[in-house]
């Protein structure tokens, strides 16, 4: 089985996808630092070289070569799902992670890794994105307490 944790940028999902994993038994996966691996670059340099589109078309064939594997946990992009056609590539249970507006500007206020808050603000982003997310899911889990969200996922595991 796969779960795949998708929502904004802030919402947790490598904190929670490291502790869902091993609540699991399952390898854990964060998809952004398995692109950096696989180009030798970081996500902040793809963009500046190649640009988001690129990025976006590279996360589909990271999705694709999940498809050969098994018993993970993969935290997403933020913007997975700014491409509809990536649902067909999501082959396990799809967990969106919810988080209030609140919670998410505190969480990245002092965070300049991340290339489109340079441009855009987090509610600009999220606003764009809940139907996106909402689209997405499969469950929606609200994660400001990990410990909480975990028992939710798993419940819905069974």
């Amino acid at each position: 089985m796969k779960i795949y944790l998708i929502g904004m940028m802030g919402s947790g999902k490598s904190t929670l996808g490291t502790m869902l994993a091993k609540e699991l038994g399952y390898k854990f996966i964060d998809m952004d630092s398995y692109i950096e691996n696989e180009t030798n670059m970081t996500i902040n340099d793809i963009f500046k070289f190649y640009g988001e589109a690129w990025f976006r078309e590279y996360e589909k064939k990271v999705l694709k070569d999940f498809f050969k594997m098994d018993n993970l946990v993969i935290a997403t992009g933020g913007g997975i799902i700014k491409n509809k056609d990536n649902k067909a590539l999501i082959d396990g249970l799809c967990v969106y992670l919810e988080c209030p507006l609140e919670e998410l500007e505190k969480r990245l206020a002092n965070d300049n890794q991340r290339p489109l808050l340079k441009t855009r603000s987090v509610k600009d982003i999220l606003e764009e994105r809940i139907p996106l997310y909402e689209y997405f899911k499969d469950i929606k889990v609200l994660n400001i307490d990990m410990n909480k969200a975990i028992k939710e996922i798993m419940e819905a595991i069974k």
